[in-house]
């Protein structure tokens, strides 16, 4: 009986060794597909071939475009995203990801070839237990210009960041032009959507326009003061976050991380 249980616990491990083996040869090919123009922590720009769309030939793209930052940026800032408990759209990428991931976007498109895709992952401060807090959220896509256009496939949109994973075994994993994106949410833009994770901004498109207040009209949350206490609750928050990632790696003690951290919280 020992023997036999012996034996039913190696062949597990074998088991499980073969599907791991199976599983890294094919991140390392992807990872030899792919070359990578920026990389910050677990976020990067990259350029990898263009991927299938099932049985049909995917036309290749027009390769290298120069398009202005600015424009980049607008139409970045412009994707909104609601979730299935949300009852209103929040911005798919943060002011502070728009700044760090649209100068890498404009100079992968000047460097592609035609048969390369960008692809990219890029960390954001989403809200959190109700709002009451902002935790890291990952966003990926994959961009390519075609006729025309400037297309945004999703992949990730805002998913929860665990840095302790080995992104060789849960690579973040960029949009698709064969296989539709996953999740409970619901792209909202005010260009038509070749599909649920798929955005295609033409030369047409223009950046929409934000109206000025109406005169006589009480601001309630939109006054320079209301503005300023949500910048002064923002920077604590992403204080705590960063004091938590030192903590979980061991480049402050217990201590240090009980006395900063009520020292953050003192100071809101």
């Amino acid at each position: 009986m020992k023997t036999s249980v012996s034996g039913n616990v190696v062949r597990f491990w074998l088991a499980t060794a073969a599907i791991l083996l199976s599983i890294v040869p094919l991140t390392a090919q992807a990872a030899a597909d792919r070359r990578e123009l920026w990389q910050s922590r677990d976020q990067f720009v990259a350029l990898e071939r263009q991927d299938s769309a099932g049985d049909a030939r995917v036309a290749a793209n027009d390769h290298p475009v120069d398009i202005s930052l600015d424009r980049i940026s607008s139409i970045l800032a412009s994707i909104k995203v609601r979730f299935a408990d949300s009852e209103k759209p929040g911005p798919l990428f943060t002011a502070a990801a728009v700044q760090v991931l649209a100068p890498h976007l404009q100079k992968a498109l000047k460097k592609a070839a035609p048969g390369e895709d960008v692809v990219f992952a890029v960390f954001g401060l989403h809200d959190a237990l109700y709002g009451l807090a902002k935790s890291p959220k990952v966003t990926t896509g994959r961009v390519f210009f075609k006729a025309g256009k400037l297309n945004l496939i999703v992949g990730q949109v805002q998913n929860d960041v665990n840095e302790r994973e080995d992104r060789r075994l849960s690579p973040f994993t960029p949009g698709s032009r064969k296989k539709q994106a996953d999740g409970e949410w619901m792209l909202v833009t005010d260009t038509p959507l070749v599909r649920r994770d798929w955005l295609a901004f033409g030369e047409d498109w223009q950046a929409p326009l934000v109206s000025p207040p109406v005169a006589g009209k009480v601001e309630t949350s939109g006054t320079p003061q209301s503005a300023q206490r949500n910048e002064e609750l923002r920077k604590p928050a992403e204080r705590l976050i960063i004091l938590n990632e030192l903590k979980e790696k061991g480049l402050i003690t217990e201590d240090e991380y009980r006395a900063k951290r009520m020292e953050i919280l003192n100071g809101i």
